[in-house]
């Protein structure tokens, strides 16, 4: 099979199923150590570089044989055709698929900022993300990323301390109140006078909960620190300034909940906007 065929892994798993079945039944020798012969060449494994895949543990083959094995046990009961009980069985348990990267964790500071426009409305202050990198593009509201795992690890290690091998040991600190909204305030401050938006008052925010959303997306977990203000503010007019380009190429303006969908926004701004909406119900 050529390495840089597709449906190369289905055709090994498959192939090695139907191998390893047969020599169940036929082999009076040791089944594992013809197991052993079948999946110990690791170019027939998933592998990723720079790492180890699973049968690359010491009790990683045996492992593969046992799982592979109870497979077929349960199948054959159902099923009639041993060669795709044994082919389903190698696809279940072949390739052993590569350790995944690290999780990412960071603590995002959020400044929700909304005024009201009528009954049932209101506008909220979006920001777009820069065109280049993670959720490029997206409209969000304005925040600080205050704390990165990845950073931290980095400093760590020129200490000469070890990063935590497992992702979820990793350990999310407890960012002072006052470090996150320091930053919002800079951050606010200086998209809010490189635009031509109307100035509003940043001081009148508060934490919306006691607890932080928490949101994963793809390989970064967002720990998110909300901060809302409800301006006094006519919503109509905020609504009728244009949206502007800030000088990183990033835009910021006034949105509805319908201009939200309209331009589309990430799950984990619906969670940061549902808990505003509930905590001005409660």
């Amino acid at each position: 099979v050529e390495d840089g065929d597709p449906l190369k892994e289905f055709y090994v798993s498959t192939q090695l199923g139907g191998a390893i079945g047969q020599a169940t039944r036929n082999s009076s020798a040791s089944v594992r150590g013809h197991v052993e012969s079948l999946i110990g060449n690791k170019s027939l494994v998933a592998t990723e570089k720079g790492n180890h895949c699973r049968l690359c543990d010491p009790s990683g083959v045996q492992t593969a044989y046992y799982n592979i094995m109870d497979r077929m046990t349960a199948d054959l009961s159902t099923e009639s055709n041993t060669k795709t009980v044994y082919a389903i069985a190698g696809h279940a348990s072949l390739p052993i698929p590569p350790p995944k990267k690290s999780k990412r964790e960071e603590v995002i500071a959020v400044a929700v900022i909304s005024s009201q426009v009528s009954d049932k409305e209101r506008c909220w202050l979006m920001v777009k993300r820069p065109s280049k990198g993670l959720l490029a593009g997206q409209w969000e509201f304005p925040s600080v990323c205050v704390w990165n795992s990845a950073k931290d690890g980095e400093q760590k290690k020129d200490k000469g301390k070890k990063k935590a091998a497992n992702p979820s040991t990793v350990e999310v600190p407890l960012i002072d109140p006052t470090v996150r909204s320091d930053a919002l305030d800079s951050f606010l401050s200086d998209i809010l006078s490189n635009s031509d938006l109307p100035s509003i008052d940043l001081n009148k925010r508060a934490q919306l909960t006691d607890a932080p959303v928490v949101h994963i997306f793809s390989h970064v977990c967002h720990t998110m620190w909300v901060e809302h203000s409800e301006l006094e503010a006519n919503g109509e007019q905020l609504l009728q300034s244009k949206r502007c380009k800030l000088d990183n190429g990033q835009e910021i303006g006034w949105m509805t909940e319908c201009d939200m969908s309209s331009v589309g926004i990430t799950s984990g701004v619906r969670k940061v906007l549902a808990a505003a909406q509930q905590s001005k119900k409660s």
